[in-house]
């Protein structure tokens, strides 16, 4: 199912919130899956980390985190749009109708 089929179904926020948790949890499983292989090749994950880390500038810096910050407000953004199509496609009626006496 891609991007574009998720955003025409109706999702409930327990459906994004699950969603979200499958992702941050493939997103882990990908963090421990990079930790092995540093193991694998006889490297101290947490040593690789910080080198990697010191080799970036101040402009790698600032341009991962301008990346990171666009793509955290698109989400934002996805989620408030999802939200407002779910209101809007729930919206109730209009109440009861008042019943009107017979002559």
């Amino acid at each position: 199912m891609n991007r574009d089929e998720d955003m025409s179904q109706k999702k409930t926020p327990e459906q994004i919130h699950a969603e979200a948790e499958r992702v941050l949890g493939d997103a882990r499983r990908a963090l421990e899956r990079a930790d092995d292989f540093y193991r694998d090749q006889g490297l101290d994950p947490e040593k690789v980390r910080a080198v990697t880390a010191a080799r970036l500038g101040p402009k790698e810096k600032a341009e991962a985190e301008a990346l990171f910050r666009q793509d955290l407000e698109a989400i934002e953004t996805e989620v408030a749009q999802e939200m407002a199509r779910q209101s809007f496609a729930s919206a109730p009626s209009g109440g009861v109708k008042k019943m009107r006496p017979m002559v």
